[in-house]
């Protein structure tokens, strides 16, 4: 009843979504093939649509995850592992790769439907040394206190744990970080590419995680072939480290 009472006060809502849905539906069946893999869902086909898999609606970011934790040899037997801020697409994608964990803790600063853990990552309440991997992808650019977040990770580890993480590089390629805690909010959008990003990563990121302490392995999706980029349907601009404590 109450469907259609929303579909009567505003039809082209619904009609709109109900197109969305349709055409992801068509393009999920009719576009099988393989050309293309999402390992985020396992969903083959013969093309992706704007980057987007027509299936789980990953995005290249989302995809280089899974992508990541093969390139990384990181999908070990009985893994203890935290995933910081995960979306729902993020968390199918690891998933898929680490099949037997014994702990996976999804954890977010707020109470989400599918994370177990509500936590700042600035003050974690979690023990010392309790984790063997840790993933965290496109976060850190918002978090002000970074360096506080760096040195909380850095103890839930244990030794030899690791730490898989990405953030966007603006503009791409961008060699330094750039950040002014004197800019304001209002123009985050403008200074760093996104509303909501503190700061703009450069590929000299990775520093800030060495003067921590940890080892560093680096993926920059642009060194790939070209074959695995197209397969995978990856973004040329964007890279992935490794940390090692």
């Amino acid at each position: 009843m109450n469907i259609i009472v929303g579909f009567l006060k505003k039809p082209s809502a619904y009609l709109k979504v109900a197109n969305q849905v349709f055409t992801r539906w068509i393009r999920t069946y009719a576009y099988r093939g393989s050309n293309v893999i999402c390992e985020n869902c396992s969903w083959q086909g013969t093309q992706f649509f704007e980057g987007e898999c027509p299936n789980c609606k990953s995005l290249p970011r989302t995809r280089l995850i899974p992508f990541s934790i093969d390139y990384f040899d990181l999908a070990k037997t009985k893994l203890k592992v935290l995933h910081v801020a995960p979306n729902k697409t993020e968390y199918f994608g690891v998933k898929t790769k680490l099949h037997d964990v014994m702990q996976y803790d999804k954890m977010d600063i707020r109470a989400v439907k599918h994370v177990n853990l509500v936590e700042d990552l600035t003050q974690l309440t979690l023990e010392d040394n309790t984790y063997d991997l840790v993933v965290i992808w496109h976060v850190f650019e918002h978090i002000v206190e970074d360096t506080k977040a760096i040195s909380e990770v850095y103890r839930v580890l244990n030794t030899g744990g690791q730490l898989l993480m990405s953030v966007p590089i603006f503009p791409v390629h961008s060699l330094a970080t750039y950040e002014d805690v004197a800019i304001p909010y209002a123009n985050y959008q403008e200074i760093h590419g996104h509303e909501d990003h503190c700061r703009s990563c450069g590929l000299d990121y990775y520093k800030r995680f060495e003067a921590h302490g940890f080892r560093t392995a680096e993926l920059q999706v642009r060194d790939l072939d070209d074959s695995l980029v197209k397969k995978y349907a990856l973004s040329t601009g964007h890279v992935a480290w490794c940390f090692t404590k």
